[in-house]
């Protein structure tokens, strides 16, 4: 099978991928020597009226709702055209941090319009991928040929935003925060790695696998390796000496950081205070043997081979972390979240749910409403997800009363969003009022904000007062 990757990136209206929507989607296909081998892909997905976006996003993007609303297709249409590039055969679904934040929002837009959220990701030969760890690696262990210069003023430590990456290795991003703007960045930094770094590129390209992830990582006999994650973050790099301790589920390794003080009460449930943290084999993690180590990498991060091997020694021949004990230590968990738009990780899609949805997506829209009730759905939110997908994509089909029903549904996700820290109408007014007020905002972003303002107008006039 021959793989391509497709590169994508969103902008979003929020920073919540569970419950905030989807502005703008992009995506570029290339071969695996990054080649664009297709037309680029630029869509804008509409907006419901039931929900609000955040004021201080737009504010980033530049994108409104009166943008997406004029521009856009149906969020349903959108996530089509998007799933149908993710699936074609053999493609590796590829951003700048997708898999901590974009990947998140796909799974959520599947989900409500009726998809299984997981299988573009491992179905076809498709798979999925993410450079941002790459590229902390590259600066931590192989950064011949690129500049990593610039600091985040808020941490004094390397800065790895998409546009200080593009400024100090001169790659053109003109129009940051534009989402296909932000996937030709994110392709051009890739080609910089690939061209100075190609045994590295490879390596990780590889460890996207979680079968080759566990290869690297010899939980049975304890063998110290290299990962390079954002909460190792620190004024000499990301990447860590690591000892796999044990597993706790099919992708779940639990390792402790050995630049980490031996805690004296080690427990599983806060890596800042014991060091110990759970690496998931299947979120394409950055790992390397630790003889990836040369010596300017040594003297780069601050500590050598040798010194890593004599800790792992200490900790093991005095077995400090008991498997038993510190299971007993991991926090109960249990989502405060009910309503079934956020219930995404609540219960997984059984297989007759998945044929059902199935054909209920093929149906015409007002089909799709007569049909669903006299499912046996295994999962009882699916009737309610189905309701709502027809009336947020299809307001025309609905009944008189049915119209009725979904206008009142409307105004009391504006009034009250079913999660904390969601706009209602009430503080989003109040963010606008702020935003507006502020000294720091120049007159292109006060323009967006009056944008704002006119929208949650509209909304309470058509939505709540009618």
């Amino acid at each position: 099978m021959k793989n391509t990757i497709l590169w994508y990136d969103l902008e979003t209206f929020g920073l919540n991928p569970r419950y905030d929507r989807i502005a703008q989607a992009a995506a570029i296909r290339t071969d695996m020597d990054l080649n664009v081998i297709d037309q680029p892909l630029l869509l804008y997905s509409k907006l419901s009226p039931d929900y609000l976006p955040v004021p201080e996003s737009c504010l980033v993007t530049g994108i409104t709702p009166q943008l997406v609303n004029q521009m856009g297709i149906k969020e349903s249409e959108m996530i089509d055209r998007l799933l149908s590039e993710m699936m074609k055969s053999g493609t590796i679904t590829t951003g700048f941090n997708s898999i901590g934040f974009d990947d998140e929002c796909i799974r959520s837009t599947l989900y409500r319009n009726l998809y299984d959220p997981y299988e573009r990701e491992y179905s076809n030969g498709c798979s999925r991928w993410d450079i941002l760890n790459l590229v902390r690696a590259t600066r931590d262990l192989r950064p011949q040929g690129m500049v990593f210069d610039k600091k985040n003023p808020e941490t004094g430590f390397t800065s790895f935003k998409l546009t200080d990456l593009t400024e100090e290795n001169n790659i053109d991003q003109k129009g940051a925060h534009d989402a296909l703007v932000d996937v030709r960045a994110t392709i051009n930094v890739a080609r910089l790695i690939k061209k100075n770094q190609p045994k590295l590129w490879n390596w990780a390209l590889s460890i996207r696998d979680k079968d080759n992830v566990k290869n690297v990582i010899n939980v049975l006999k304890h063998e110290p390796f290299l990962h390079t994650s954002t909460i190792f973050a620190s004024e000499k790099g990301n990447t860590h000496p690591c000892l796999p301790l044990f597993y706790s589920g099919k992708n779940e390794i639990w390792c402790f950081d050995l630049l980490f003080d031996i805690p004296n009460n080690p427990n599983l449930s806060d890596y800042r205070e014991t060091g110990l943290f759970k690496l998931s084999t299947n979120r394409c993690p950055f790992v390397a043997p630790l003889n990836t180590l040369d010596k300017e990498a040594e003297n780069r991060l601050g500590y050598t081979k040798e010194e890593v091997l004599k800790r792992a020694r200490y900790i093991l021949e005095r077995k400090i972390f008991d498997k038993e004990k510190l299971l007993e230590t991991i926090p109960d968990f249990e989502s405060t979240e009910k309503d079934p738009d956020v219930t995404i990780y609540g219960s997984f899609l059984s297989r007759d749910d998945k044929k059902r949805l199935s054909e209920i997506r093929k149906l015409p829209p007002q089909s799709k409403l007569t049909y669903h009730p006299s499912l046996p759905f295994d999962d009882e939110k699916y009737h309610k997800l189905v309701w709502r997908q027809v009336a947020r994509n299809w307001p025309e089909v609905l009944s008189d009363s049915e119209k009725k029903k979904w206008k009142n549904w409307c105004a009391s996700r504006l009034i009250s969003p079913p999660i904390q820290n969601a706009q209602s109408l009430e503080n989003y007014r109040e963010n606008c009022k702020k935003l507006m007020e502020s000294m720091e905002i120049d007159g292109e972003k006060k323009k967006i904000i009056a944008s704002l303002i006119e929208y949650g107008d509209w909304l309470e006039d058509t939505v709540i007062k009618e």
